[in-house]
């Protein structure tokens, strides 16, 4: 199966300052040819499981019910699993590498894009 790639632009994200003005830094194609099909810059979207096994607080006499229920049924945020994971990197010498996981759940069939300098996506 043959993928079309973005063709690289004059401020495609790309060309960098340490490059040729006129190309993609990473591929080395030209402004006006399309990227290489295993440049870095072409994108997509894929699902992913993050998962972390972190120590936290909760009350002495909680069970594994009640934790489970304030962490997924209660009016707990999820958003703030952001601050207990920062609390934990900060205590555990900065780094969440021994504690995380990524599982890919589903890479769906789509065609590559590209950004620009501003950050926005061009087909």
């Amino acid at each position: 199966m043959t993928t079309t790639m973005p063709i690289v632009l004059p401020d495609d994200d790309g060309i960098r300052p340490a490059g040729k003005p006129d190309e993609c830094f990473y591929c080395r194609q030209k402004v006006g040819t399309p990227h290489k099909q295993d440049c870095v810059i072409p994108s997509r979207k894929v699902k992913v499981r993050y998962s972390f096994d972190i120590e936290i607080e909760v009350p002495w006499e909680w069970d594994k019910h009640m934790i489970e229920f304030s962490r997924g049924e209660s009016s707990w945020c999820a958003s703030n699993a952001i601050e207990e994971l920062e609390k934990y990197e900060s205590e555990s010498e900065g780094c969440l590498c021994g504690v995380f996981d990524c599982e890919v759940l589903e890479i769906p069939d789509a065609p590559p894009y590209r950004k620009n300098q501003s950050g926005e996506v061009v087909l």
